[in-house]
């Protein structure tokens, strides 16, 4: 820890990280350490398993978890990390499947869907079956989103963690949704990297063409000429008054962190001639949840570093940057509509999931782009934008954390 502690004292407020936080592997150990495991990530939505027997795997840095449906009822999903408790093999090796049983194929133990040990042979009988169960993981569902922790007695408490927010999302009803397509961009590069890149819009000019055409406020916070800048305030000024009436909570929540792990939510309005996220500006799918017209608002929360909830009218993203290794993230994406909705005849899946696709795909090169850069020894860190400012809040919420695990490690250290 006294070489994160060194770096950590060697970094200047209002600037980006130097190069080790973004390549080295000591650093990237010490971050699964201090916060990573504990936190709660956002892991995918309960109608990706709706059958009992169903699973997901969900993995980051080094660890398998296994997300499965234990039963009948709505809340029957629990999750376990994926490895047999005899010498530790990996008992599901697809991503995805439905079984009645987890078997691990080396020894031939097997377990309920609920995690007990259901059978071993020739086994000392002394030994206590009850205590050889799978390693249960912290598993929180926020209206049919699944959030685990994989060191749950480190997690926050998710309840007071979203407590602030939860409303924000009612008219949605999220647990009223389904899947419809998912995709992994495997993305070459250090997490925060991703992350930094994901909370600011000072790229978007001249990096996301589609987007900023979706969404007004881009070309007016960038001041691109007093038309763009009036015309958002028109519009903004006007969607303010459209949506009173409807009584849904606009602009920013506060920011709240809860044992290291910050929560917000924000509604704004997209912009003239766009009523959802689409390519066009037009409807793509049937209303969710409560809402009963189209209002041009989007509302998007963020769970933490990596988790993210984008909500539409008629479409929803989750967003997860999931860290592989210093060098590596995966970018897990999730488009889902009203769970009623039939494909071909209420929505099109191209059409819904375009303009995050292309957006995405988009970011990636760019993030790429940034990691090969900071991978120089040419590289100083740079300072942040006015428009950059959510992704310094991040680096300096990123900064606390470490220094307080580290602070942490060194009383240990001292009572030991």
């Amino acid at each position: 820890m006294n070489i994160i502690q060194d770096l950590l004292k060697r970094q200047e407020s209002g600037f980006s990280l130097s190069g080790e936080f973004y390549r080295d592997q000591a650093v990237f150990e010490a971050e699964v350490d201090a916060f990573m495991l504990g936190q709660w990530m956002l892991a995918g939505h309960a109608s990706r398993i709706p059958s009992r027997g169903d699973y997901f795997l969900f993995e980051m840095a080094g660890c398998s978890v296994i997300v499965a449906r234990t039963g009948d009822g709505e809340n029957d999903i629990a999750a376990f990390h994926n490895v047999c408790r005899h010498r530790g093999a990996k008992l599901c090796e697809k991503a995805q499947g439905n079984n009645k049983a987890f078997y691990c194929r080396y020894h031939a133990w097997s377990y309920k869907l609920t995690g007990e040990l259901a059978s071993w042979r020739h086994m000392p009988e002394a030994l206590d079956k009850s205590e050889f169960g799978l390693m249960p993981c912290g598993l929180k569902l926020f209206n049919g989103v699944i959030f685990l922790s994989l060191a749950p007695d480190r997690a926050p408490d998710f309840d007071k963690m979203v407590e602030h927010i939860a409303h924000r999302w009612d008219r949605f009803d999220l647990a009223r949704t389904q899947v419809i397509h998912r995709e992994v961009y495997d993305l070459q590069a250090n997490w925060k990297l991703g992350v930094e890149n994901n909370l600011e819009c000072y790229h978007c000019l001249s990096g996301h063409p589609e987007y900023t055409s979706a969404h007004a406020f881009v070309k007016a916070d960038e001041k691109a000429g007093a038309r763009a800048v009036d015309e958002y305030k028109q519009f903004y000024d006007a969607w303010l008054k459209s949506v009173e009436p409807t009584g849904i909570e606009v602009g920013v929540s506060d920011y709240i962190e809860t044992d290291g792990q910050l929560c917000r939510a924000m509604t704004w309005g997209i912009g003239p001639k766009h009523v959802t996220g689409s390519m066009d500006g037009q409807p793509l799918a049937p209303l969710l949840g409560h809402i009963e017209a189209y209002d041009s608002s989007v509302t998007s929360g963020c769970f933490g570093f990596c988790s993210y909830i984008i909500a539409y009218c008629d479409y929803l993203v989750t967003v997860a940057y999931v860290p592989q290794s210093a060098g590596r993230t995966h970018i897990e994406f999730t488009w889902l509509v009203r769970e009623s909705a039939r494909e071909g005849a209420d929505f099109d899946r191209a059409a819904v999931t375009a303009l995050w696709d292309v957006t995405t795909r988009q970011d990636k090169d760019l993030i790429e782009l940034n990691a090969r850069g900071v991978d120089s020894p040419a590289y100083r860190p740079g300072p942040y934008s006015e428009l950059e400012w959510c992704t310094s809040d991040f680096i300096s919420r990123y900064k606390a954390l470490m220094a307080r695990s580290c602070a942490d490690a060194d009383s240990e250290s001292a009572r030991n």
